[in-house]
């Protein structure tokens, strides 16, 4: 009896000992099945989660916050090992045959089965909840002041810059500083001077950021809030926004508004004066056109090499184009990149004649000066402004235009009301559209012995120019003749197609041609001029369509008819 119990204890002993491998033999294929779909799964989550941080993170702008970093960083060693254990459980031909016998190698398999249980609870401690990584990344910290890459400025106005420099970094009362003036003067490379400098001095701000408002962001508009708020909170920052059309509420696009003791900064660009008060500028500064020397340097440097090393007569017509420029920038970039290269004077003088003539011919004009000049005139956003804008080409270049001429021959014209309206209201009408001209620094003000007078810079001149002839479709729908060759009957002819024609100054004497048909003649100028004679049937051809007729200052017409 004792011997049965000792027997039956033996053997009870030994089956403990087994059942628990057995039971780990009899789960292995079930759990490496589990094992491979959960490792699917995770791969798959991992690949989206990390398409998010990639997509995010592009730009340079965010990084991977620490727990995606680390729960990604996990999951691939996780899948790294499980596809190591599934090799090897494929490798072991005993699993198809559990049912019939114990495996000889009972002992690895067994471990390989501990290994597969330990990696499905490692699975599940992986798998994320719905909406965890909502977040993946954070904005990622700036050093305090980029340093931006720039050519050294050339024109660059010492005294000025001086000014606003003391501005930031002096004046404390300073919140807001407006920098102002016509497209192309080079307003973005004074702010870009200004964050230079802002890059090499103890200034004491922590955050210097650039943004060019005209152009999208990557971000939502809730992002990009967020985003500034948490860079800025606490900060001294300087923030340079550049290209600025309208107010822009600070506030609503993520700057703190702290207070005075905040020591924040905000300097911004613009071509329309009035958003210097919409942004409650403390500080306005026009930026300008350059002076003749530098003018002249800025060209050098654009056509590669010093006119030094050129012929006097290339040296001479070089001048002579830098000053149909008129000490805009942007012009004297593009026509000096336009003539890099060229040694022949003949190219240089054929250059000239059509810098004066028909400038949009002249190669990168339209697509480098004239399209970005032409986003004022497309601000205006008002064809009752637009068209008061191109009527001034009328007038010849750098012309001294009293305002209450320009006014009447808008009224003249219809632009600014019918004949019905109350001429007063006409001419109020005809103070404001002047006032946005000179806003949008598309008219330039100022006093002569006459008084007050408005006119037009001459590449804006010209642009306008361009604008109306159909951007270059039309050139004879505008013509300006100023000289007395350009009333040869060749010239003449040209009336047939025009609109408006104007002609001016004391070169023209004579008039001696009948034009042709000009059966859309509207807009008849012969100003200054020194003609004393019109033939009787100059009009024959014009008088059913023509709206304004001016004949001022013609003191020596004799015959009218």
């Amino acid at each position: 009896m004792d011997f049965a119990n000792s027997l039956l204890q033996l053997v009870s002993n030994l089956w403990g000992l087994a059942s628990k491998p057995l039971g780990y033999l009899c789960n292995l294929k079930d759990n490496v099945n589990s094992l491979r779909n959960a490792n699917d799964k995770l791969k798959a989550k991992s690949a989206d989660v990390l398409a998010m941080v990639e997509r995010e993170e592009e730009g340079g702008r965010a990084q991977r916050t620490e727990e995606v970093r680390n729960w990604l960083g996990k999951v691939q060693e996780f899948v790294d090992g499980v596809d190591q254990v599934l090799r090897e459980a494929e490798g072991h031909e005993q699993i198809k045959c559990l049912s019939r016998c114990l495996p000889p190698n009972c002992q690895s398999i067994y471990k390989l089965e501990k290994r597969v249980d330990q990696m499905l609870n490692e699975a599940r401690e992986l798998q994320t909840k719905d909406g965890e990584f909502r977040v993946v990344t954070s904005l990622l910290r700036p050093p305090p002041v980029l340093d931006m890459p720039m050519d050294q400025p050339v024109g660059l106005d010492i005294s000025k810059f001086n000014e606003v420099w003391k501005w930031v970094v002096n004046e404390k009362q300073v919140r807001v500083i407006g920098l102002y003036g016509m497209g192309g003067v080079g307003k973005t490379t004074f702010m870009r001077s200004i964050e230079k400098e802002l890059s090499h001095a103890n200034n004491g701000f922590d955050i210097v950021i650039w943004v060019v408002v005209s152009k999208p962001e990557g971000w939502s508009s809730d992002e990009r809030v967020y985003h500034l708020c948490q860079a800025l909170t606490r900060k001294k920052f300087v923030l340079l926004l550049d290209d600025l059309w309208a107010r822009l509420d600070l506030s609503k696009i993520g700057i703190p508004w702290l207070g005075l003791e905040s020591g924040f900064k905000v300097v911004f660009t613009t071509r329309l004066t009035h958003v210097c008060n919409q942004m409650g500028a403390n500080k306005t500064l026009e930026v300008q056109c350059l002076m003749p020397k530098e003018a002249l340097k800025i060209f050098e440097k654009n056509i590669g090499k010093s006119l030094v090393d050129c012929d006097q007569e290339i040296r001479d017509l070089a001048k002579d184009i830098v000053e149909e420029c008129k000490g805009l920038p942007l012009a004297l970039i593009t026509v000096g990149q336009a003539m890099a290269g060229k040694d022949s004077p003949h190219e240089w003088r054929n250059a000239l004649t059509t810098l004066r003539n028909n400038p949009y011919k002249l190669s990168s004009m339209v697509e480098e000066l004239y399209h970005i000049l032409e986003f004022s005139y497309n601000s205006l956003n008002n064809p009752t402004r637009q068209a008061c804008f191109i009527y001034c080409c009328l007038f010849p270049e750098d012309y001294h235009i009293i305002p209450d001429d320009l006014i009447n021959l808008w009224i003249g014209e219809g632009l600014l009301g019918d004949t019905d309206d109350d001429v007063y209201h006409m001419r109020d009408e005809g103070e404001s559209v002047m006032g946005d001209l000179k806003r949008a620094c598309l008219l330039e003000s100022g006093y002569n012995d006459y008084g007050p007078y408005v006119k037009m810079h001459d590449v804006i001149r010209d642009m306008a120019t361009w604008i109306t002839r159909d951007r270059g479709q039309g050139e004879n729908k505008l013509l300006v003749i100023e000289k007395e060759e350009d009333m040869s009957a060749k010239m003449i002819s040209k009336w047939g197609e025009a609109e408006k024609v104007s002609l001016w100054g004391g070169w023209i004497q004579n008039i001696d041609q009948t034009p042709p048909s000009c059966s859309q003649l509207k807009t008849l100028f012969v100003r200054e001029t020194n003609v004393r004679l019109v033939p009787i049937g100059f009009f024959n051809s014009m008088v059913a369509c023509l709206t304004i007729l001016d004949l001022s200052n013609n003191r020596h017409i004799k015959l009218f008819p």
